[in-house]
């Protein structure tokens, strides 16, 4: 009865606006308090566990990192480099808009940011240009889902944390992932625009020029290669890396960019914080939860349920993305990985499944809940900067939505396309 109770919490805050941090955190202290015989200092210890982690320590410092970059006005030269490689083509501003994602991605590590820091930038320029206001948000909300992808993924960090497996190989693994969701997203691009005659740029640019503009974005572009470099060559961990591409913004921004003043520090330093505390209230509740529901043996009846009806690899591998698609709808990615990560993985490796494949599985499939409604946080923000309707926006993505999920399906299928990079640098 315990269990109905805070399930049946969990979905009224959830429709009622509750933020999802609270509303997680409620329904684990629901769930403790109806479970019988168990103190209540349970829940501060399962709290406090869910954030005693080493390798979490890297997300406030990628947080910050990309704030300051983001600060230092890296926007605009990463746009102006993006726009100069694929300019020519018809629906200039769109495919730059995808291209300039894959590049911030590689700096941020979370969609949101993508959306908001590029949005402002990109979708006036493209309705001013003539695209359609829905289009424009929803090519600008497809294509941030390459951030949490891409390295450095937090939500890579978060899978890698709670399941004991190699950050590093996760980022090996995302790499191709993110590449080939930005491809589709160019491909999509590229019918829409001949079909609606979206404009291309005649882009007169001589080599000078280029080195120039490609000077401005290579002071960005150098920050994932630190991290990647750093990481993949074992000179350093996950939770060094983040400190060192800290180090490295301080530097780009004050000493090569010059944009940072000291008295942007402040408001650097508490955005940061902010959305670290946002991210760690997520990952404490839902730790919290999942402890509730890994005490009712939640996680061993999904596992029967789904062996009961079918033991088919191919099957159980299509029935963990349905509900891992359909949790990605309602739930933050984060506190999502941490309540069925535990629950689905065993089933998943009973079935051959390796874990850092079974880990993209489901980063990929908890993206794609970013544009997905009702929650859809990306499609939010980006209809929201478009001054345009939600319906209409995810109208407009569902093009992108459904080529993605052929990524989703190499992903969950083909392990060699997952697993080929993590074996080229010895993860796997």
């Amino acid at each position: 009865m315990g269990l109905y109770i805070s399930i049946l919490m969990f979905v009224v805050t959830l429709l009622l606006g509750v933020p999802v941090g609270i509303c997680l955190g409620l329904t684990g202290m629901i769930g403790v308090m109806t479970l019988g015989g168990v103190p209540l200092k349970v829940i501060a210890q399962r709290i406090f566990t869910g954030l005693d982690s080493f390798p979490l320590m890297c997300i406030p410092f990628f947080i910050l990192a990309g704030e300051l970059m983001n600060q230092a006005k890296i926007t605009d030269r990463l746009v102006t480099f993006s726009d100069v490689l694929v300019g020519r083509f018809r629906g200039a501003l769109a495919h730059a808009n995808v291209v300039a994602s894959m590049f911030f991605g590689g700096i941020t590590g979370a969609a949101a940011a993508d959306v908001s820091a590029l949005g402002t930038i990109l979708i006036p320029a493209m309705k001013k240009d003539g695209y359609d206001a829905p289009f424009s948000a929803a090519i600008t909300a497809s294509s941030s889902l390459q951030g949490p992808i891409i390295p450095p993924s937090i939500l890579a960090v978060i899978y890698g944390a709670t399941m004991g497996e190699s950050i590093g190989a996760l980022f090996a693994a995302g790499i191709p992932i993110g590449i080939l969701i930005g491809i589709t997203d160019m491909v999509i691009v590229h019918f829409i625009a001949v079909k609606k005659n979206y404009p291309k740029k005649i882009i007169k640019v001589n080599f000078k020029e280029f080195i120039y503009i490609f000077g401005n974005a290579i002071v960005a572009l150098i920050m994932p290669l630190i991290i990647l470099g750093g990481i993949l060559t074992g000179m350093f961990t996950p939770t060094e890396a983040a400190a060192v591409a800290v180090g490295y913004a301080f530097f780009a921004g004050f000493a090569v960019l010059k944009t940072l003043k000291v008295s942007d520090l402040p408001r650097i330093f508490v955005n940061a914080a902010v959305t670290t505390g946002v991210v760690f209230l997520l990952l404490a509740s839902a730790r919290l939860y999942s402890w509730v529901l890994s005490t009712y043996r939640v996680p061993d009846a999904i596992k029967t349920g789904v062996l009961s009806i079918s033991s088919n690899p191919y099957i159980v591998i299509l029935m963990i993305n349905l509900i891992l698609l359909g949790v990605g709808c309602v739930m933050d990615p984060g506190a999502a990985i941490i309540m069925l990560a535990p629950a689905l993985a065993p089933l998943a490796w009973q079935i051959g499944i390796h874990p850092i494949q079974f880990g993209m599985i489901m980063i990929v499939n908890l993206c794609l809940g970013l544009i997905t409604p009702p929650v859809g946080l990306c499609l939010f923000i980006s209809a929201d900067i478009a001054q345009t309707s939600l319906e209409k926006v995810a109208r407009a993505v569902m093009p992108m939505f459904l080529l993605d999920l052929s990524v989703l399906f190499l992903v969950s299928y083909v392990q060699p396309f997952v697993l080929y990079v993590p074996r080229l640098f010895g993860f796997a």
